[in-house]
């Protein structure tokens, strides 16, 4: 007897599932609700949010840029010693000749496209905190180099309008040392900024002692910067006030300028609701 009754009842579920796939109580809302959330349909899970930690690309380009930091930097430590000891030493005329070999020029480079990945992987940060997490571009890898080329663009931007401006009032000589000058802070600024990149990656360091840390370093590499173009282009001639104009239309400007651009780059690649 029990076992017909569990045979009956069966059937009745069965007829029932069968009656609401074929549209019988459509016109019934609570039957039309209860089948919506019925367990043999699911439900959506919350989807996992993004973490670059556990990003395969990211986790690539920052090993690389440890292995390629490592292995040049020790088969180039003569060549780092000798611009930071021409780095705070006054220039003379008959040392401006290029000494770089074009080996060592290409390691210089190398550190730079460094600087603009680690660069580019901080604008990623600091633009997913801040701003937003949904961007036109689905793949974070993708607008992580993005902003890399974006960043390398504006020093290139920036270093050809300096040798040009350079070239015009200074010469060629002042005008190659002083670029040379350029691409070793930089290069610097990514072997310094790495370790940042690190600690907010794996080590969930805050963004706003990164973000101290960061104006640190780059206030310190235009006091730099500031300097060095007095000593190459206005220490002999003694033209404190020109020395302030010429970083003010070719260091501050650029920089205010870049940093406009990232304002409309950020509002492009962002999705507005």
């Amino acid at each position: 007897m029990g076992q017909t009754s569990s045979h009956s009842a069966d059937t009745l579920g069965y007829s029932l599932y069968d009656y609401l796939n074929q549209g019988y109580f459509s016109k019934d809302s609570l039957l039309c609700t209860t089948q919506v959330h019925s367990s043999s349909f699911g439900m959506a899970g919350a989807p996992v949010p993004y973490n670059m930690r556990s990003d395969n690309t990211i986790s690539i380009i920052l090993l690389a840029c440890f292995c390629l930091v490592v292995i040049l930097g020790t088969h180039s430590r003569s060549l780092f010693m000798r611009e930071l000891k021409m780095l705070f030493r006054t220039p003379r005329e008959s040392n401006d000749a290029i000494k770089e070999t074009s080996s060592e020029m290409r390691v210089m480079m190398t550190f730079v496209a460094i600087c603009c990945l680690m660069l580019g992987i901080t604008a990623y940060l600091f633009i997913t905190e801040m701003v937003t997490t949904h961007f036109v571009i689905d793949t974070n890898a993708v607008i992580v180099f993005f902003l890399s080329a974006v960043f390398l663009a504006f020093f290139c931007a920036k270093w050809f309008l300096q040798t040009v401006v350079n070239l015009v009032f200074f010469g060629g000589k002042k005008s190659i040392q002083y670029m040379k000058e350029q691409v070793l802070m930089t290069a610097c600024l990514g072997i310094m900024t790495y370790p940042m990149v690190m600690l907010l990656v794996y080590f969930n360091l805050s963004l706003k002692n990164a973000a101290i840390y960061f104006i640190f370093i780059v206030l310190f590499q235009e006091l730099l910067t500031f300097y060095k173009s007095w000593l190459i282009f206005f220490r002999q001639k003694g033209h404190f006030l020109q020395n302030i104009l010429y970083f003010c239309a070719l260091e501050i400007t650029p920089l205010l300028t870049f940093g406009c651009a990232m304002v409309l780059i950020t509002n492009s690649l962002k999705i507005n609701f």
